[in-house]
């Protein structure tokens, strides 16, 4: 089906774990889970605050650029979730471009108030390497993510509002994904 990379991005608790399991399994393409990268990480190292556990974060998103560029080098497809920033954006750029590589983009998105409601039901239950700050309340949970929509890497763009997940149409989300990469 071509060199391709997807980048599954968007906001907390939109459901980007999920919907980029179920492209990994409906695609056969190898997906890097950022969340499961750092809590291996953090039980294998640990932290002792929020410096060191932010630390984590970006070796994190180091290795996933490593793991992201040596498939791109023998010509592999490759998932990605994470809340990108703006840096990976720029590195991604030169690697897609030095590799032929096809980007899409599938940023989900929604209402931040019910995204809210998602995180703090979640909390309690999510590992401990997520959990280095106090439960943020929901205006700055919402502050918190102005800007993680955009996550300014080249290609198709897909746009998927998360609010209801009943509502999602994922035939037609990978009807979508297949006509690109071919």
């Amino acid at each position: 089906m071509g060199k391709y990379i997807i980048f599954v991005a968007g906001l907390l608790a939109s459901g980007k774990t999920t919907f980029s399991e179920y492209l990994s399994t409906h695609l056969n393409v190898l997906l890097i889970n950022k969340d499961y990268v750092k809590e291996i990480l953090c039980d294998t190292i640990g932290f002792t605050n929020r410096e060191e556990n932010l630390k984590l974060s970006d070796a994190t998103h180091q290795l996933m650029r490593h793991i992201a560029e040596n498939s791109m080098k023998i010509g592999l497809p490759i998932i990605l979730e994470s809340n990108f920033n703006p840096n990976d954006a720029i590195y991604f750029e030169e690697e897609i471009c030095k590799y032929n590589y096809k980007p899409i983009t599938i940023v989900l998105t929604g209402d931040k108030n019910i995204f809210y409601d998602r995180f703090v039901k979640r909390w309690e239950t999510r590992h401990w390497g997520h959990k280095s700050f106090d439960l943020p309340t929901r205006e700055d949970f919402c502050k918190q993510q102005e800007g993680w929509e955009r996550f300014p890497v080249s290609g198709e763009r897909i746009i998927i509002d998360t609010t209801r997940f009943n509502d999602i149409e994922y035939d037609e989300i990978m009807k979508k994904i297949i006509s690109i990469i071919k």
